[in-house]
């Protein structure tokens, strides 16, 4: 393998060891750092950040005259995040992601003292990595995108082919690095009834809000995407180091 594998071919080795991924990181610092961190990233969420935000989820929406219902419940984090998905809540006070009516995002930044969830309009290194959370209330077809304040539209998940079929909560595979430049960044995540082509999504994220971080920060809903389509924002305020 001469070529730099893909995010997909890096967790399929990280959850399998292949000889041609393997081979390959032998000789490329910059692949080598991708798979720590994405394996890195991988156990902080399931060890810390996931128990941790879904434990305080269950006991903020935890329903009184019904407790001892979910102590009957299996004792375990994937029952308890079920139980949320299948019980309509509003989204409990301090609940760090943003929740749409039917579709919800969470974006995991590597901070200097470590990873976790930034909460929308927060400041975040300008280099940071980043994973990704996404919650679909119904089955459907995602799409993740950013905007920047120069216009780019930058393509996050899936990297390449059609968009990933979705339902229920998962952690996406992969992630991304952002840019190092300072300003506003705002994510999308889009999912649709049908699948949808990368360039439809992309001119919505596009859309006709003027090019500067006054449009990123405006640019919350997406126009012109198929009725029933579910979609999300989280904007991140990226800050350089300090001379």
């Amino acid at each position: 393998m001469t070529r730099c594998p893909s995010e997909l071919e890096l967790e399929r080795h990280l959850r399998a060891a292949r000889p041609a991924a393997a081979e390959h990181l032998q000789g490329c610092e910059r692949c080598r750092a991708r798979v720590a961190w994405a394996g890195a990233a991988a156990e902080t969420f399931r060890r810390e950040v996931f128990p941790a935000t879904v434990d305080a989820v269950v006991e903020r929406t935890r329903p009184r005259p019904l407790r001892w219902a979910l102590w009957l419940a299996p004792a375990s984090v994937a029952a308890a995040a079920a139980i949320l998905l299948l019980v309509p809540r509003a989204p409990p006070d301090g609940y760090v992601g943003v929740k749409g009516t039917e579709l919800a995002l969470s974006v995991f930044v590597r901070f200097p003292e470590g990873a976790r969830p930034a909460a929308d309009g927060e400041a975040v290194p300008a280099d940071a990595a980043l994973r990704f959370e996404v919650r679909a209330a119904r089955p459907c077809h995602l799409w993740l995108a950013s905007l920047d304040a120069t216009g780019q539209v930058s393509r996050l998940h899936p990297a390449s082919g059609a968009p990933v079929r979705l339902h229920g909560e998962a952690l996406l595979p992969g992630g991304a690095f952002l840019d190092g430049r300072g300003g506003p960044e705002r994510i999308f995540a889009v999912c649709s009834e049908a699948p949808l082509p990368f360039e439809t999504v992309e001119q919505a994220v596009r859309g006709e809000s003027p090019a500067g971080e006054g449009g990123v920060r405006g640019q919350q809903v997406l126009q012109g995407l198929p009725r029933g389509t579910l979609q999300v924002s989280l904007l991140l305020e990226k800050r350089t180091a300090s001379p």
